[in-house]
């Protein structure tokens, strides 16, 4: 027993990036190289006590790939307690990535992790740029009771120790560590100056010729790192160097302690363990009077230390966490990662919708009637798409080849989420009784709605309709003589819904195609004649469910004496478009007016672009001390009306800005050398559509800028309310005086599918497809800024200062080519809550999905149906629906957005199912009363409830 008064935690471990600085096959060498080093000091020396694999369980992962013949032999050293595990895959960024995506990350990380006997107690995030709302109750759902991160924190606002309360009112213990130095002090400030001679938090190399330094110098290889080939384990022991720095790690984290407890993390980036730290640690020993120096894992000291912190009452933090840094360090929240390549955001949406809104729950009703749902593949396509959610990936933050790599893993996982969409409408339509509603000639479309509220919209479908041939399919080559057009093609057609009644379509387009067949009994290679049609359809589909109309083909209607009709109701004419709810007037600027009917309220010169200069990193934003604004105001404009009928209206305005071709180096001014952006924008209205689409398509030449489009709203107010993490979350439009402070404020935040601007009476929110970072401008139109591409100068590669040849080989980070954006507008009346904001984001972003075929069975399903009736709609949305972990249940995952408790029913026509609570990890909480398939439970305000539902 020691009686010395202090205690300092000496926590050993590595943050390990998979991809940043190298691609992840890049990293797999020196990976290896790490775990090998870490399994033979900890095994050789007992008195290093532990070690912490930090970057996921995909490290793991990742070092089997390359040593399966170790697993036995790191599974011990796990199992013992001297390798510690995190429990996530991968370390995400939580504001980009889709919230029921870190529910998944966590929940395949805590099972890996399982197979070796767990990971930490803690929730730790060793990065991530910023924190969000309800990561508490997250985490508490895979009971994780405490939370270890800094950035999003500072010591000037938060004690190093304190509870940290989610939007639902969920606490956990929260630790926050270093500001300088994060989570490497020991590393910087006494490892550092005994290892390796250089003073506390230098980043610098000094150049030794004792270090046998060694470059790869042909053409080819020159470009990777100088590698020293001699480095000798040892540290300097001289008694008055073991003081020095013991002085300076006891002064650093003097500020950090808790009780009589100092911490000092040692968890350096890619860092291999240094094998004499067991003995560096008891010659300080030797040299402290007053604090005893002790290797510890992470669950010691937060066992210790939460402990002793029981007996007075923590401060406690509600909400996200986004502070700037104040001094100079480690730690900034690092606030712009979400504009960077913005290509892999947009993408990164576009899969995760198609995986959790369209595959999932059309699997999972598909499996509640009896069929299979994919789950080995469906892992599969999880796996490569939380592959790319690691920080340092989503965020592009790392070398181009790393990049280019995600695109494999997001076609893997795209492509399965579409395969298996399509299998399982095929099945499900099997089991719908399409034969009783309609005719035999009729042929049938089914719509498909996955969200939880019914839907009435317009819908584009593609119909193909077979074109008869009497000659077959061969054709005289010289004569051309051979098959003729048969009479029983469809030329003339209504659309009813299962009552008979006709429904509003239009043909937009007519094409003879040939298409292929997938017959089982043939070749693959077959294809036959089809006459497809592009058809706008006035669809309306029930929460959760599906509704079945018939195309009816008919004979042709004359009107011998045509008689006087009423005016016709087109949405587009003459640079206007208009419908129920709003009226839009194109301006030969390229810009637009807004109004919205119901209030009245009427924004003018929306969709303007601006563009400034840009020389910062994938993590901060900067810009050239000299240089401007561009605007695309002035600029040429050619506006033209797309399409035009009764519903739907399409205008499009083709215009450009010119902007300098990029900065300077070392981007102190923009280029005088310019360059033309040629941007294409498509406004769409559709019959009784509460909100105007938008979609953009530029082709980006030039460098170092960022380009944001702008709506002034011309309503007042400071605060803007945007949807997060199973939050939609209120945060203030002011600008903060940060005066020198290293970090400075942030105008831009981010976002999940919606920002909305609102005085409580009047608003306007701009809804999105994987754009995820906004400002409102405190002006007095209050502007709504949308970043667009964000290009920066930062490489994470060996040399970072290149000649012009060199920089050309590095491109991916200006985003240069064409690229394409989606976003609406959506005028309203009150505040995001009461004008169902987040149903709209949603109605926005996920598709229906539809199949046509011909009547097919009497199946046990009616011709109109919901899966899932979930009241109160207005305030409950749906998170996933998908299979259990066990294979045995399927999992319905709602979340409250209100700020009251709801009394949540939820009907389903599959009665013969077992109902229960489960937690996030899927442990039991409580049976709930299965009444003829109807079950009730109240969800607390903001609350994340799982539901599972048994055979």
């Amino acid at each position: 027993m020691s009686d010395k008064n202090y205690k300092m935690h000496v926590i050993s471990g590595t943050h390990w990036d998979r991809e940043w600085r190298h691609t992840s096959e890049q990293s797999k060498p020196r990976l290896v190289e790490l775990v090998d080093t870490m399994m033979d000091v900890l095994e050789k020396n007992e008195d290093y006590k532990a070690f912490c694999l930090d970057g996921g369980m995909v490290v793991l992962e990742d070092y089997f790939t390359v040593r399966p013949e170790n697993y036995d032999r790191l599974s011990k050293l796990i199992k013992d307690g001297r390798v510690q595990l995190v429990n996530w895959y991968t370390l995400p960024e939580t504001f980009t990535v889709a919230p029921e995506a870190l529910i998944r990350n966590i929940q395949k990380g805590q099972q890996m992790a399982d197979e070796f006997g767990g990971a930490i107690d803690s929730g730790y995030t060793a990065t991530g740029y910023g924190q969000t709302s309800q990561l508490p109750q997250i985490y508490k759902g895979f009971d994780i009771n405490s939370a270890i991160f800094y950035r999003g924190t500072t010591k000037h606002t938060l004690e190093p120790l304190f509870e940290w309360e989610g939007k639902d009112g969920t606490k956990i213990y929260t630790l926050r560590a270093f500001d300088e130095v994060t989570r490497t002090n020991w590393f910087f400030y006494v490892h550092q100056p005994l290892v390796t001679g250089k003073p506390p938090r230098t980043l610098g190399y000094e150049y030794n010729p004792e270090h046998i330094p060694s470059h790869m110098c042909d053409q080819e290889y020159y470009v990777r790192a100088i590698k020293l080939l001699r480095e000798e384990y040892a540290y300097n022991k001289d008694p008055e160097a073991l003081k020095k720095a013991l002085e300076d790690i006891k002064e650093q984290a003097a500020p950090y302690v808790i009780g009589n407890h100092y911490l000092a993390m040692n968890l350096e980036d890619n860092d291999v363990p240094f094998p004499l730290l067991p003995e560096m640690i008891k010659d300080l020993n030797e040299v402290s009077d007053d604090i005893e120096i002790v290797q510890d894992t992470l669950d010691e000291y937060m066992e210790k230390i939460i402990e002793e912190s029981k007996q007075r009452n923590l401060p406690v933090h509600q909400g996200e966490l986004r502070y700037t840094a104040v001094e100079p360090g480690f730690n900034g929240l690092l606030g712009a990662t979400h504009s960077s390549r913005m290509k892999l955001k947009i993408k990164n949406e576009e899969v995760e919708t198609k995986l959790l809104y369209h595959a999932e729950p059309l699997a999972s009703v598909f499996y509640m009637m009896g069929g299979e749902y994919p789950q080995q593949i469906m892992k599969r396509a999880w796996r490569h798409l939380l592959l790319n959610h690691a920080h340092d990936s989503i965020c592009g933050a790392a070398v181009d080849q790393a990049h280019e790599d995600m695109m494999y893993n997001f076609s893997v996982a795209q492509t399965v989420a579409e395969e298996i969409t399509s299998r399982s409408v095929e099945e499900i339509y099997k089991k719908i009784d399409t034969v009783s509603d309609f005719q035999q000639d009729d042929h049938t479309i089914v719509l498909f709605n996955n969200l939880p509220f019914a839907r009435k919209k317009v819908v584009q479908l593609v119909i193909d309709l077979p074109k008869f041939k009497t000659g077959g399919d061969m054709v005289d080559p010289c004569s051309g003589i051979g098959a003729e057009e048969d009479d029983r093609e469809i030329d003339f057609f209504d659309i009813v819904d299962s009552s008979g009644n006709k429904i509003d379509y239009t043909v937009i387009s007519k094409d003879d195609i040939k298409m292929a067949i997938d017959r089982k009994m043939d070749t693959s290679g077959i294809k036959s004649s089809f006459i497809r049609r592009r058809i706008l359809l006035h669809a309306e589909v029930p929460a959760m469910g599906y509704a079945a109309y018939a195309l009816r083909p008919r004979e042709r209607e004359y009107a011998p004496h045509p008689q006087i009709g009423e005016d016709r109701k087109l949405l587009a004419r003459d640079g206007i478009l208009e419908n129920e709810n709003i009226k839009v007037q194109v301006n030969s600027n390229g810009t637009f007016s807004m109004l919205d009917k119901k209030t009245g309220h009427k924004m003018d010169n929306l969709h303007y672009f601006t563009d400034n200069g840009e020389v910062g990193s994938a993590h901060l934003s900067s810009v050239p001390q000299r240089g401007s604004v561009q605007t695309s105001l002035g600029e040429p404009c050619r506006i033209s009306i797309s399409e035009s009928n009764g519903l739907r209206g399409v205008i499009c305005i083709e215009t450009q800005i010119t902007i300098p071709a990029g900065a300077t180096a070392p981007g102190d001014d923009r280029l005088t050398e310019q360059s033309v952006v040629p941007i294409t924008t498509w406004l769409t209205l559709e019959k009784e559509s509460e909100y105007l689409k938008i979609k953009t398509k530029l082709t980006n030449n030039a460098r170092d800028h960022r380009l944001r489009v702008n709506f002034p709203t011309n309503i007042y107010t400071d605060y803007a309310d945007v949807e997060n993490a199973f939050a939609v979350d209120k945060r203030t439009i002011k600008w903060e005086d940060t005066k020198e402070n290293w970090e400075g404020f942030y105008p831009f935040n981010p976002m999940q599918n919606f920002v909305d601007v609102s005085d409580g009476k009047i608003g306007l929110a701009v809804l999105n497809k994987g754009i995820r970072e906004y400002e409102v401008k405190d002006d007095p139109q209050r502007t709504v800024a949308i970043t667009l591409l964000r290009t920066h100068r930062a490489y994470m590669t060996a040399n970072s200062d290149m000649t012009p040849e060199e920089l050309e080989k590095h491109r991916g980070q200006h985003s240069l080519g064409t690229l394409e954006y989606e976003y609406a507008l959506f005028p309203h009346k009150g505040d995001w809550h009461s004008a169902n904001v987040l149903q709209k984001a949603y109605d926005h972003k996920v598709q229906t999905i539809a199949i046509h075929a011909l009547p097919y069975s009497t199946g046990e399903l009616p011709s109109c149906k919901s899966f899932f009736e979930i009241t109160p709609s207005d305030r409950i949305m749906v998170s996933a629906l998908t299979q259990s972990s066990d294979g045995k249940a399927v999992l319905l995952r709602v979340w409250n957005s209100s700020d009251e408790k709801a009394d949540v029913q939820i009907k389903t026509p599959f009665s013969d199912f077992k109902a229960s609570r489960v937690q996030l990890n899927e442990k039991h909480i409580e049976e709930i009363k299965n009444s003829g398939g109807t079950v009730k439970f109240e969800i607390r305000p903001h609350g994340i409830e799982t539901l599972r539902f048994e055979k």
